[in-house]
């Protein structure tokens, strides 16, 4: 190789070294620039030492947790009476967890809507997720009558009492089957219920002139709490791994970790599942409160999917719909992000 030549390889090593120097030293000036702004703009209502006059009393603070942490709810009934069309299976003789499962695979291929088994633990006087080592004296079996699809017809609840029924005489066993048509009137008020506070609010984040770098979104986002996960989506979650709200690119390219560092974006949206992210009220106040800084970072605007602006008083108006819509699920005891509402709205 000639002097030339190695002078030229010199050169082109040194201008990649430096690009990646710049690159990694502009990343750090972003984050250091969203910790910054996240801790002197960052002004949490629910975390105030003092309310004002009247105002209810500060909210604990939603912790956020890596997107990798495994859930650390207790365990809980899989079975709702107000949820599931629930067939019941005794046998004089007990029932083999195993045989019970092998059973249900093909209960489950007629049905569209989700199927649960649960056993009755005799040791602790109350029903399990069902598990294949175990037996039990009485399990049961539970089809979804409703979720983010629509109701179960007529049609789906005959084909899961009879595939239970068959399941049964296959175990030596005799299966319990309730009146189809109660469970089809409930399902069809369910199914209201659902509709009406089924909400999904997203909140666009547009750039004004210049695009959104990627390394300053992927900082503000991991200042704020959020974490990029698989999909190309930033999460945050509450403690039990529980999603509060999340952060995508408007443009069609997920994010990417790696791709990050050079995308630019010119749109960003903020989106909150209202009856499956828990904290109810708090959550929307920091989903909003989170938009706010988003936008004043990125000298960006807040619109809605039709382009119109979004502040301060049209979030004060959502808010106040909002309460009602979680004072309807209160109601039916099903709680915005808890277990019920997970099973509902999926």
């Amino acid at each position: 190789m000639s002097d030339l030549q190695l002078a030229l390889l010199a050169v082109g090593v040194a201008v990649v070294a430096a690009v990646l120097a710049y690159n990694k030293w502009q990343e750090l000036q972003y984050r250091r620039q969203a910790e910054a702004h996240f801790r002197s703009e960052r002004e949490d209502v629910l975390l105030r030492g003092g309310a004002a006059p009247g105002a209810a009393p500060a909210a604990e603070r939603i912790e956020p947790v890596l997107a990798a942490e495994s859930p650390r709810a207790a365990p809980q009934p899989v079975l709702s009476e107000a949820l599931d069309y629930v067939v019941s299976i005794e046998a004089a003789d007990g029932l083999a967890g195993d045989a019970v499962l092998a059973a249900a695979d093909g209960v489950r291929a007629r049905c569209s809507k989700a199927v649960h088994w649960e056993g009755f633990d005799e040791t602790e006087a109350r029903w399990q997720p069902l598990r294949a080592d175990r037996g039990y004296s009485a399990m049961r079996a539970g089809m979804q009558l409703v979720d983010r699809r629509g109701a179960a017809s007529a049609g789906e609840l005959e084909a899961f009492a009879s595939g239970m029924r068959e399941a049964a005489a296959g175990l030596g066993a005799r299966a319990d089957v309730p009146d189809g048509q109660l469970a089809l009137a409930r399902a069809a008020g369910l199914d209201a219920f659902c509709g009406d506070v089924d909400i999904r609010i997203a909140l666009n984040i547009v750039g004004e002139a210049a695009a959104f770098p990627g390394a300053k979104v992927r900082s503000l986002a991991e200042a704020a709490g959020l974490a990029l996960e698989a999909d190309g989506r930033f999460r945050r979650r509450d403690g039990l791994g529980r999603i509060l709200y999340e952060l995508a690119n408007l443009e069609p390219v997920p994010f990417d970790a790696e791709a990050l560092k050079a995308l630019t974006t010119r749109a960003l949206t903020l989106q909150l599942d209202v009856p499956r992210a828990p904290g109810s009220e708090r959550t929307f106040v920091q989903f909003t409160e989170f938009a706010q800084q988003l936008a004043r970072a990125l000298g960006a605007s807040i619109v809605d999917d039709n382009r119109r602006p979004l502040g301060p008083a049209a979030f004060d108006a959502i808010r106040a719909q909002l309460r009602g819509v979680y004072k309807s699920m209160e109601a039916r005891g099903v709680e915005a992000g808890g277990v019920l509402a997970l099973r509902l709205f999926s």
